[in-house]
């Protein structure tokens, strides 16, 4: 994006009801002229700028990017490649499914891409569409630790003070695993909220090894849910898609997603602000 273009968005923005111009980070469209160290650079200013944006205007930006990028082949490759890197790759502190579904989706429609990558696009994209923001996530059925059968919203019918529950997918030994749960333990206010009822901490085992989970479960608190997914529906990519252990999901207390495979940071803030 030019400097031109810039100028034409911000005025743009501020002739619409109820918007403000917001910062423009840097331009991206001369990305290809730059080293590898510098576009990651100026792509991570670009990531922490649409952090603090509203999820729309986040997109808007997106949508600009790819359009810009589309009108060369080589600028095309390096743009969608800090892309995923950035928002999709599950070590990523600014992974964001959101932002990078229309990026996969402009993979899948566009002439520049490759029969290769747009065959990988179509098997991400409906992954990537599981779960949205702001809509009910998933139900699924699970075993609870002393063997009882139950669901993902059987369990938070059963908590009704709860305005938030905590989804953490997790597997015994994980040492970020482990990191997550002495945070909670550590953390005075969100224990507050635990022993409180406010929230709720739903810790899913989705794996196999049913021997080493019973062995780990006295680490995990006494007042979390812990159950495991006998089934290995969690697995199976059709209700969520665990790209990476640890996982985490907040949802309000009308069970919609409200945060989606997110750092531990930004769901701490989420629950304190509330």
């Amino acid at each position: 994006m030019t400097k031109c273009h810039l100028i034409i968005f911000c005025v743009f923005l501020t002739l619409l009801p109820g918007c403000k111009p917001k910062p423009q980070g840097p331009s991206l469209s001369e990305l290809g002229s730059h080293s590898k160290a510098a576009q990651q650079a100026r792509f991570e200013s670009y990531a922490q700028e649409l952090a603090t944006l509203p999820l729309q205007e986040a997109l808007l930006r997106q949508y600009e990017m790819l359009d810009d990028a589309e009108t060369d082949s080589t600028r095309w490759r390096e743009v969608t490649s800090m892309q995923e890197h950035f928002f999709l790759d599950p070590n990523s502190p600014f992974r964001n499914e959101e932002l990078y579904l229309p990026v996969a989706e402009r993979i899948v429609a566009s002439p520049l891409t490759s029969d290769t990558e747009r065959e990988r696009a179509l098997w991400v994209v409906p992954r990537l569409r599981l779960n949205r923001l702001g809509r009910p996530a998933a139900d699924f059925p699970f075993t609870l630790r002393n063997g009882r059968p139950t669901s993902l919203y059987e369990t938070i019918d059963l908590h009704p003070a709860a305005q938030h529950t905590l989804l953490f997918f997790s597997n015994p030994g994980c040492p970020n695993c482990k990191e997550i749960t002495e945070t909670l333990m550590a953390d005075a206010e969100m224990s507050a909220q635990i022993a409180s009822g406010k929230l709720l901490v739903v810790n899913i085992y989705p794996d196999e090894d049913l021997d080493a989970w019973y062995d780990y479960l006295p680490h995990y608190p006494a007042d979390w849910v812990c159950g495991y997914d006998p089934d290995q529906l969690i697995n199976s990519d059709t209700l969520y898609w665990i790209r990476a252990i640890p996982s985490l999901y907040l949802l309000d207390e009308e069970k919609r997603v409200v945060r989606k495979d997110a750092p531990l940071e930004v769901i701490l803030v989420d629950c304190k602000q509330r």
